[in-house]
């Protein structure tokens, strides 16, 4: 970005929530900041009325959001349009950035619905935002694409969103989930990677002799299993040296110890931190 000049803009008292990335935001820089790095979740969880008084009532920049306001009438609000006013406040961008940043927003809004929503959970995926990739991902599922759409986005597009999905629900070590969507994925795709991802995942739910079943179904061979089973345990290694991987791998030493009472308080405990930082990463 170009050398801007910050202008003298009070910091807000009342911070701005962005609900995707669960963000709290003071200032219009850093607003503009979000805007220009997080493209794939302008939608209208933030190109609305709220940001408008928030902007006019928070940060005193009453023709701005005044401005802002009047494009909402738009049907749909353009995100290149909303953005710019924003950008031009402080002279976040110099006008060849806010162009390319323009036609990458314009490319983006020519995809399919459903393809720019497997984009924004993707987004989020990489950010760690594994819950509200998942409300993405289902949202993306559940959309019904017309004959040109299907044509364009291939048979495989289904299977891709399952597989992602799966990978966000192993984060949250819901296994069994992660097994469900993993098994969809394969329908489609009949990839190595759905197939490591699938049975990393039934390892980690139901053990080994899961695994050994599952793997000769595939098609594996012993040699493939014994490696693929090394690299599996090297990944549940790499999960439980998180903070909640170390509880879960805990909650499951006192499984096999014979402490079914211990096991499930502390299974209890751990869902209900997580379900804690769903709350949080979804605003409610």
């Amino acid at each position: 970005m170009s050398g801007y000049v910050l202008c003298q803009v009070k910091k807000a008292e009342r911070p701005y929530y962005i609900e995707n990335i669960s963000t709290n935001i003071y200032s219009i820089e850093e607003l503009c900041f979000y805007l220009y790095h997080n493209i794939y979740l302008l939608d209208a969880t933030i190109l609305g009325e709220e940001l408008c008084f928030w902007i006019r009532d928070e940060l005193g920049l009453k023709k701005l959001a005044s401005k802002l306001y009047a494009l909402l009438d738009q049907e749909p609000v353009k995100a290149g349009d909303f953005i710019l006013p924003i950008f031009k406040e402080i002279n976040y961008l110099s006008l060849e950035e806010f162009r390319k940043l323009n036609q990458q927003i314009q490319r983006l809004a020519q995809e399919p619905e459903a393809l720019r929503q497997k984009m924004k959970g993707d987004y989020l995926m990489e950010h760690s935002k594994y819950v509200n990739a998942i409300r993405i991902y289902q949202k993306a599922l559940g959309m019904r694409l017309s004959d040109q759409e299907e044509k364009q986005l291939g048979s495989q597009f289904a299977g891709e969103i399952y597989h992602n999905m799966g990978c966000a629900y192993v984060r949250l070590f819901q296994m069994e989930e992660a097994v469900a969507c993993f098994e969809k994925a394969y329908e489609t795709l009949h990839t190595m990677t759905v197939i490591r991802s699938l049975l990393c995942a039934l390892y980690m739910d139901q053990g080994q002799e899961a695994f050994e079943k599952r793997a000769k179904e595939l098609g594996l061979q012993e040699a493939q299993r014994e490696q693929l089973l090394e690299q599996i345990r090297q990944e549940q290694q790499r999960l439980y040296e998180t903070a909640e991987g170390r509880k879960v791998r805990q909650a499951l030493e006192k499984k096999a110890e014979g402490k079914p009472e211990e096991y499930r308080e502390m299974m209890e405990e751990i869902l209900k931190q997580l379900a804690g930082e769903y709350h949080r990463s979804t605003g409610y």
